[in-house]
């Protein structure tokens, strides 16, 4: 005579085991949730920075004249000396006294209705009135929105070094949040010089170790000089 099966304990042990399981389906799908989001809230992440001040050999005495709020700035938002420097180069050569038929003024040839934006956005303190035409004032005002642009458009994805997410960040300052984006999505940029100064400022900061930039010499020689001349001037 074969033993009677207990019906009542397989049932428990099949719920009990089937429990188990579910719970490290649980388990395991709950850490994938967090590893997404914790990907997501790191996506954008902060320029590699280190306090070390304007290290490109290259950059040219006009521009390193204006080290100290440079190097000020870059600690306070948190972004490369050498990025800054590079960005006032191509802006103005280090004129303080620089201004364009568009309106930008000073080293980093900030516009009136961006300059409203970034006093009232991007400063670590905002304000209701500034000048400028004042070196300081204009440094921290170009340094809080390149701040900016890094954190709205700069991602792990985009390499260690981080030269690409330059290339979006030159791309936005130059020709405004929209440039940035279509360069990020892949629509690539419609306005020349915006794609030539977003590459400029991409391949000088990529050249920044160097000794030598052969990108800033084929700046200058597009007529960069006559801006560090202008600067020299100014200085004098």
């Amino acid at each position: 005579m074969q033993p009677s099966t207990d019906h009542s304990r397989i049932s428990k042990l099949t719920l009990t085991t089937r429990d188990y399981i579910l719970a490290i389906i649980g388990a395991v799908l709950a850490m994938a949730i967090i590893g997404v989001i914790m990907l997501i809230n790191n996506s954008r992440t902060p320029l590699p920075y280190q306090d070390t001040g304007i290290t490109a050999a290259w950059i040219p005495p006009t521009v390193k004249h204006w080290d100290k709020p440079i190097n000020e700035m870059s600690k306070k938002y948190n972004i490369d000396a050498n990025l800054i420097a590079i960005l006032i180069t191509m802006e103005s050569g280090g004129d303080a006294k620089a201004k364009s038929d568009a309106g930008a003024v000073g080293l980093m040839q900030v516009t009136s209705p961006t300059a409203g934006d970034i006093a009232k956005k991007y400063l670590k303190k905002p304000v209701a009135t500034y000048d400028l035409t004042d070196p300081n004032t204009n440094i921290e005002f170009g340094a809080a929105y390149l701040a900016w642009l890094r954190d709205e458009f700069g991602t792990m994805q985009q390499g260690p070094d981080f030269t690409r997410t330059v290339e979006l960040i030159a791309a936005g300052y130059n020709g405004g949040p929209g440039a940035a984006n279509a360069l990020e999505q892949g629509k690539g940029l419609s306005d020349t010089q915006t794609v030539v100064y977003s590459r400029d400022a991409f391949n000088m900061y990529r050249e920044r170790v160097s000794a030598k930039s052969f990108t800033f010499n084929r700046w200058k020689e597009r007529g960069g000089t006559i801006l560090l001349d202008d600067a020299k001037n100014s200085q004098q």
